[in-house]
């Protein structure tokens, strides 16, 4: 597996003028001069247009138009899918990115992180508008949404928002760039803000190895600084007076228009939104500084003597082993039309047959193997590139750690110095083509994001492709990156939470607290490197089976009949069902294929809901090596446990994906199991319960389903069943779980329905299964929680954490159209209060969030508050929800009726915005087939019903709610009130164990572990009065009286409630 850098080059225009002279202009900008440059090159599906420009001011932009065009065959397929309705859903949100080309770098020592601290102030009312966070206010009112990041060269800000309040939202925001207030006032906030996202990142071992090597700077570089900030950088010690006027001299000398990359995209047309820019942004001032000069630092200087020639072991927060090489090479983006970091980070990152990582996997020595120029600004900058090989390692492989640098230097050298290196470029490049050619669009935030950050560094012509394709092979670039790798010249970190040959860590860096000790390479390294062995079961990666050749688009092939907007059935019998729709609105040669294999083996008992776990587990780990060639050619797969059986899920080009399911198939069903294999999974699968539960927000959730579900096998439960089970009830399972068996299945995308109906019978041909006597049976239920309040409260299972996690339930029943659209409403009118109130205001913490859910047909509205003990007790918290909760009547009855009617329109106006893309489609039709609801047309019956809707049906159901209906359960996982603030105790989040294969799912990588040792038995710690009848100590005493619901279905024409 590869890193994907974000790139980018000096730019190189050419440029054209052009004097405007609209009358429609303020004076100010009557004569402003535009220059126009080179139009990007765009793949042939892209129906965006373009244009690249600057104005007088020196601010450059990206406009984007994106332009509904109408289908009629389409439009008809729309029309007749609709019923009684109309409605199209062709609208997308507008978005705004603006790059300002300073950060971490250009911060005074004295104040490290004050370019993060800019970033927050920012928001904070401007000369025109003085209103503290008005502009998120109206952003988040008009349905969009907004954030901003920090990094050590540029600090990106960016929107979305509905159309038609994007000229007002440039007004809010560019007059923030423009006159900040940025007053006294709010820096005490907004430093807190800062400080929770630097706790929020403590635990995060990516972040402390970057803090690590950034010690290693030499003497006056810029990335030798600690850029998140916090209280100690900016409060202690620091005079507000002082900071504050540094505040204001930051952005004088750093926050100009000759230093903004702006990308707007609307469905406007481009002259429309070039007025939009230029009325905004043409009377927005130069910076009184220009940007820092690279020139005069070295990347072979960046890094003092020590970063190459001494080992450092390094303590983490997870409970992993991580050996890492880093080389410094010159900054790669320069680079980026032939990609060379690119193209050999894949070769070293393959896994196929043949590769380092099968190497190591056939001997359980690791669990993947990453490579390339990380994507964030430390790792990718101007001065310099890291390039990394990160392996993550077993216990064992710690073990064998001088057999794994021996296959590790083996593996490198074989590769750059092989004389096939050009050959597999050619590939890389045809699928990178392919890539480009068929891309699934980006929804408008990201992709105006993605395209500031590229115009940043791009020539306008490359801004698309640059990022993404291979241009040319260049054998000097290929050489310098050799040239590079081929020396022992690289720094090797070792992460353990065991220290490697017993070496006590002694060193303590002092922003996160990380301990370390560092300490001579070793010589038998150097002469390993020098002297590769040759080991015969590591070869070059042969040509990709998988690469797609068949691009025909099957609806455009059999003339663009009549689609019907919601999928069809094609098969239902005892053994299955089959729902099929051929795509002809995003016209890609990209399919979906999801199968649900539904068996009451799963529900029986944890114990073989477990072992279903641990079986598609060990199909993914067996099949990884066969299918990464279908990874990097663009296909996905996935399996997984469900509620009800195990689900495969399928996607990518079309061509393969129906030999995608046969591999996984006929694995699935003659997979051979190794007990050293199911050993592993069964210790690594505890080992994320364990860490999972140790999560706040993980055991928050668990401890309310538990409590809600009729039927729930709970993670402890999970936890414990783990170590009871064998190699032999897994073979049991293989061979049993599909007795009797019932399969859904959608197939979605550029197929065919003979396509779709020969892949089912195939699926009924393999497993020649009998039917279910009783799916309902296998359905399961929610529980009616009592009137009134009920509290249940357990202590952190982390001692050393002083999070706590909050989320009070607030069940309100069956649910229908009329209240879901009901509670839509609520939540779009308190959500900018809620965050105002508890977030902005009260500081209760920086972490929180209002929303509905739908269970098993009964519907609730969440609110959760992560908050740190150490500052806020949970009942205080909790109180301040209720109390929150109580007014949301009074927020209602506040508001006028034309801006009731205003908020109604943004909810409306949202709901009719088309999909971004396939998957988002297959999604939600996915989920309606699972459901057994088959409420296809459910968004055209919302926009329907909310049409319908009055302030006072608002204002009635939540009056009603509050007097007759109450029913609230408040969870609670408490954090230790008294951890000191400089702790280091370890943290942890949940993960799933497929991670093992990495692209598979997601990086195990990115999943915090907790370095506690594990116990057989898991212990909850419930707290409160025992004789509180509002107090849960036994969640099951709880559960055994209460009122099981029926199956609710909220579609109106298959709704049976009992």
């Amino acid at each position: 597996m590869c890193f994907r850098p974000r790139l980018g080059l000096r730019r190189i225009t050419r440029q054209v003028q052009k004097w405007l002279t609209r009358q429609q202009y303020p004076v100010s900008t009557a004569s402003v001069v535009v220059q126009y440059h080179e139009e990007p090159d765009k793949s042939e599906g892209d129906g965006k247009l373009y244009r690249a420009l600057t104005l007088s001011n020196g601010l450059r932009a990206m406009l984007i138009s994106d332009p509904y065009v109408d289908e009629p065959s389409i439009h008809r397929a729309s029309s007749e899918s609709l019923g009684s309705s109309t409605e199209h859903f062709q609208g997308k949100l507008a978005a705004c990115a603006v790059l300002v080309g300073v950060g971490s770098f250009s911060e005074p020592r004295q104040y490290q992180g004050l370019a993060h601290f800019v970033e927050h102030m920012i928001f904070m009312g401007s000369e025109k508008f003085p209103v503290e966070n008005e502009f998120d206010a109206f952003v988040t009112k008009s349905g969009g949404f907004s954030n901003a990041h920090t990094e050590n060269e540029d600090t990106c800000f960016y929107f979305e928002v509905d159309e038609s309040h994007l000229d007002r939202s440039m007004d809010l925001f560019m007059n923030l760039i423009k006159a900040p207030l940025m007053l006294p006032d709010a820096m005490s906030r907004e430093r807190s803000a800062v400080q929770s996202e630097f706790e929020q990142t403590y635990m995060r071992d990516e972040v402390r190895r970057d803090q690590i090597l950034a010690s290693l700077a030499s003497e006056g570089y810029p990335h030798g600084t600690f850029s998140w900030g916090n209280f100690k950088t900016l409060q202690e010690g620091v005079d507000d007076g002082e900071l504050h006027r540094e505040l204001h001299k930051f952005c004088r000398d750093h926050y100009g228009s000759n230093r903004m990359v702006v990308a707007l995209q609307a469905q406007l047309s481009l002259d429309e939104l070039e007025e939009l820019l230029v009325r905004h942004c043409a009377d927005i001032p130069n910076s009184q500084q220009n940007s820092i000069d690279v020139s005069q630092f070295q990347y072979h200087t960046a890094f003092r003597e020590q970063f190459y020639k001494e080992l450092f072991l390094v303590q983490p927060v997870e409970d992993v082993c991580k050996l890492e090489l880093t080389w410094v090479l010159p900054p790669m983006k320069n680079f980026y039309r032939s990609k060379p970091d690119i193209f050999i980070s894949q070769l070293i990152g393959y896994e196929g047959v043949g590769s380092l990582c099968s190497y190591l996997r056939h001997r359980l020595w690791c669990i993947s193997v990453m490579a390339g120029v990380g994507g964030s600004s430390f790792d990718s900058n101007s001065i310099y590139s890291l390039f990394n090989i990160c392996i993550y390692l077993t216990d064992d492989g710690f073990d064998h750690l001088d057999d794994v640098l021996e296959a590790t230097f083996a593996w490198i050298k074989l590769l750059i110095n092989s004389d096939q290196l050009e050959a597999s470029y050619r590939e890389f490049q045809q699928i990178e083509n392919n890539n480009f050619r068929f891309q699934i669009e980006l929804p408008s935030i990201d992709n105006v994001q993605s395209i500031v950050e590229s115009f940043n560094y791009l020539p306008s012509k490359d801004v698309l492709t640059g990022p993404q394709l291979y241009f040319q092979y260049e054998e000097s670039a290929v050489e310098l990156l050799r040239q590079h790798i081929n020396k022992f010249n690289f720094n090797i970190m070792i992460s353990s939470y065991m220290p490697y040959e017993e070496n006590e860590y002694d060193q303590k860096e002092p922003w996160f607290g990380t301990q370390f000790k560092t300490i001579s390479m070793p010589l038998k390294w150097q002469t390993m490197w020098e002297q590769p062995a040759t080991l015969k079961e590591l070869h070059y990666p042969q040509p990709n089976p998988f690469v797609t050749t068949d691009f025909k688009i099957h609806w455009i092939e059999s003339g663009k009949p009549h689609i019907s907007r919601s999928p069809k059935e094609l098969i239902k019998n005892d053994l299955c069902e089959l729902w099929f729709r051929q795509d002809n609105i995003f016209k890609l040669p990209d399919g979906y294929i999801n199968l649900y294999f539904i068996t009451p083996l799963v529900r029986e008992n944890v114990k073989q809901y477990m072992l279903g776990v641990l079986f598609t587990y060990l199909v993914e780990f067996r099949m990884a090596e066969q299918l990464y060639p279908a990874l990097e050619a663009g296909l996905t797969y996935g399996l997984y446990i469900g509620d009800k059986g195990l689900v495969m899920r399928v996607s990518g080009y079309n061509e393969k994906l129906p030999l995608l399911v046969e591999i996984i198939l006929n694995m699935m069903k003659t997979i051979e199991l190794d007990a050293a294999q199911v050993n592993a999974f069964k210790d690594l699968k505890k080992r994320q319960i364990y860490n999972a539960l140790i999560n706040g927000k993980t055991l928050n959730l668990d401890l309310r389903l538990s409590i809600l579900e009729n039927k729930r096998f709970s993670m402890i439960s999970k936890y414990e069943a783990v170590d009871d089970i064998t190699i032999e009830d897994i073979k049991s399972f293989k061979d049993n779980f599909h007795k009797k068996m019932f399969v859904k299945g959608l197939v979605q995308g550029n197929f065919t329905e003979a396509q779709a109906t020969e892949l089912m019978q195939k699926i009924l041909f393999t497993y020649e299964s009998e039917s279910v006597d009783n799916l309902s049976a296998l359905d399961n239920h929610l529980l009616q929680i009592p009137l009134g309040s009920h509290f249940l409260r357990a202590k952190s299972l982390n001692e050393d954490d002083s999070n706590t996690i909050i989320t009070n339930y607030y069940q309100i029943g069956p649910s229908d159209l009329k209240l879901e659209c009901i509670m839509d409403l609520v939540e779009l009118i308190v959500e900018e209060p809620f965050f105002n109130q508890l977030r902005t205001q009260e500081q209760l913490g920086y972490s929180l969030g209002i929303h509905q859910r739908i269970g098993y047909g009964v519907l609730a509205f969440l609110i959760t508050i992560n908050t740190q003990e150490t500052k806020h007790r949970a009942d205080y918290v909790e109180q301040r929800i209720e109390a929150f909760r109580s007014r949301m009547a009074d927020l209602v009855l506040q508001m006028s009726d034309t801006e009731f009617l205003n908020i109604r329109e943004t909810l409306i106006s949202g709901k009719k915005l088309g999909d971004t893309s396939l998957d988002e489609e297959v999604l939600r039709n996915w989920s309606e087939i699972v459901s057994r609801e088959y409420f296809f047309n459910r968004i055209e019956m919302q926009i329907q019903t909310l049409s319908n809707l009055s302030k006072d049906d608002v204002l009635n159901f939540l009056y009603d709610y509050d007097k007759n209906n109450l029913r609230k359960l408040s969870v609670q996982v408490v954090g230790n009130h008294t951890q000191t603030a400089d702790s280091t105790a370890q943290a942890s989040r949940s993960g799933s164990l497929s991670n093992l294969l990495d692209d598979v799912q997601d990086d195990i990588a990115n999943e915090l572990v907790s370095a506690k040792p594990m116990t057989d038995k898991i212990r909850l710690e419930f707290l409160g009065e025992s004789d509180d009848p509002s107090s849960i100590k036994d969640i099951y005493a709880f559960k055994k009286s209460l009122y099981v619901f029926p199956l609710f279905n909220t579609n109106p024409n298959l709704a049976k409630k009992s």
